[in-house]
């Protein structure tokens, strides 16, 4: 009876954050639940989690784990560097640089130098990690992103550049879990941020992650703001065969490849003027 209460508290407690518009859709709760008790659903062009309450065991780890309920950032620059940040901008850091991958097919195929890429693939082959968490498009759902782990040099570069549409990266953290080794997790500041809480009330978890690295974010476009796009260009959704945000180099163009093997690339110039102008121009970068 007792877990049977805790289930609904939780699932009540989870419902408040994506209600009151806290949810990032970012994965923790579903990859940090040790009993699969959390599923994750396209709501409204969003992945928002749905809790099975015959599954739960009011561990909490998921509440304890999510960075739209709370983050304690002085908490967590103190467990991960022993010390408040340097800077209210940069938080702590040892340096400030500017670089791309010197390998030129890597470079090409990626959105901007490929440096996380290259990160990878060297943390890989010097032996430093066993896998990374990245994520690709999925094959039979060309729209749709698919988290996994990367154990080859391959499988990172086919997780290559950016997915502009939301990604719940941390359902993949479910993997690092089961698998032996030491691994790299790849996210936005929002997948970050979770990671960092579920690796303080997940000890197993914190001992398997020795590379985190974190990418610049301003917010993310919904799964309709692709679908508006695709509808102005007179593309059927159904008939896509593959989609890249961002290809053939920089800028680069949207590119997408029909089911019958016919490419439509968008334009840089048109990709600006019709699409990120408009969705993302007014955001990106605003001061906060």
């Amino acid at each position: 009876m007792k877990d049977e209460i805790g289930a609904v508290i939780l699932k009540i407690a989870i419902k408040s954050i994506v209600e009151s518009n806290l949810c990032t859709g970012c994965g923790t709760c579903m990859g940090i639940c040790p009993n699969g008790a959390i599923e994750f659903c396209i709501v409204d062009g969003l992945y928002l989690p749905q809790v099975q309450e015959t599954k739960c065991t009011s561990c909490g780890l998921c509440i304890k784990s999510c960075p739209g309920y709370i983050v304690d950032f002085e908490k967590l620059f103190f467990s991960i560097f022993g010390k408040q940040h340097d800077s209210g901008l940069l938080g702590n850091y040892l340096g400030c640089y500017i670089g791309h991958s010197s390998d030129e097919y890597i470079r090409y195929n990626s959105s901007s130098g490929g440096m996380i890429s290259q990160l990878l693939i060297f943390a890989l082959e010097e032996g430093m990690i066993d896998g990374a968490l990245v994520v690709r498009m999925r094959k039979n759902k060309p729209l749709e992103p698919e988290p996994f782990i990367a154990t080859t040099r391959e499988q990172i570069i086919s997780a290559s550049k950016s997915k502009y549409c939301p990604v719940p990266a941390n359902v993949a953290l479910k993997e690092i879990m089961s698998q032996r080794g030491k691994f790299a997790v790849v996210g936005l500041p929002c997948h970050i941020h979770g990671i960092r809480k579920a690796e303080v009330v997940n000890k197993k978890l914190r001992e398997k992650i020795s590379l985190h690295l974190g990418l610049f974010c301003s917010h993310t476009v919904n799964f309709l703001g692709t679908e508006v796009l695709l509808e102005k260009f007179g593309i059927d959704k159904h008939a896509i065969g593959k989609l890249e945000y961002r290809a053939n180099g920089w800028p680069g163009n949207l590119s997408i490849t029909l089911a019958n093997k016919h490419v439509v690339r968008l334009k840089h110039c048109d990709f600006r003027k019709e699409w990120w102008n408009p969705l993302f121009g007014p955001y990106f970068f605003t001061p906060l």
